[in-house]
């Protein structure tokens, strides 16, 4: 066969790739923008015949002079001898020590997945806060009924942590305090009655204020207090 003459003569090394790789353009490269002074460095890619230097520049080092179509102009040097090249994106990389070209995240399943459940995710968010909001009004109706005689009446500004007492949470507490109870002495005053109709009120599991022993736990606070 005769010996080949022509400008790909000898590249036969530099722009082999994979099989898997073959005539795959990569994207990332194709589309990534240099600025005018970014310093880039020659590295010729097999897959992308267009705007490919001459193999002797292969790994040569240069500036970024401007942008031509979806080329550009860069500046090297070829044994001492200032050359411009029109280099296309994919045969560039940015050269040692210069900022890289940002490579997108691949956005897989479990990222697809939760960008279509995020507007979901909001409005379930959304419904949550009004349905507890919806209850805390329902125990704000159920205020009227509360004989506050004798349990006394108190405000916010005398609250103390009900969530020290044993099967109070951060909810309960809040419906407690929207029932108009805030204090430890205002729970040691329930009896009888009206244990069960605070129970009922905040909506709360039946009994549950009476197995808990709310009254005798508010009793030992109130001591302590003392």
């Amino acid at each position: 066969m005769k010996r080949s003459h022509g400008t790909r003569q000898g590249t036969r090394s530099i722009l082999s790739r994979t099989k898997s790789q073959r005539s795959r353009i990569n994207i990332t490269r194709s589309m990534h923008q240099y600025s005018v002074g970014d310093k880039v460095s020659v590295v010729l890619d097999g897959a992308q015949q267009k705007g490919m230097p001459h193999r002797r520049f292969q790994g040569v080092t240069g500036t970024v002079m401007a942008k031509q179509g979806r080329a550009f102009i860069v500046d090297v040097r070829d044994k001492n001898m200032p050359k411009t090249l029109i280099v296309r994106p994919e045969h560039l990389r940015a050269a040692d020590g210069a900022p890289k070209p940002e490579v997108p995240r691949r956005q897989g399943q479990k990222a697809k997945k939760e960008a279509a459940t995020a507007p979901m995710e909001n409005v379930e968010q959304a419904s949550k806060e009004d349905k507890k909001e919806a209850e805390l009004e329902r125990v704000r109706e159920r205020a009227k009924s509360i004989d506050f005689k004798v349990l006394g009446t108190a405000k916010a500004s005398d609250k103390d942590d009900l969530q020290v007492i044993k099967g109070v949470g951060p909810f309960i507490e809040e419906k407690l305090n929207a029932l108009g109870i805030y204090t430890y002495l205002q729970i040691s005053k329930m009896r009888g009655d009206l244990e069960d109709q605070v129970n009922e009120a905040i909506e709360f599991f039946p009994g549950r204020v009476k197995r808990d022993q709310w009254v005798d736990q508010a009793k030992n606070l109130v001591n302590e207090e003392e």
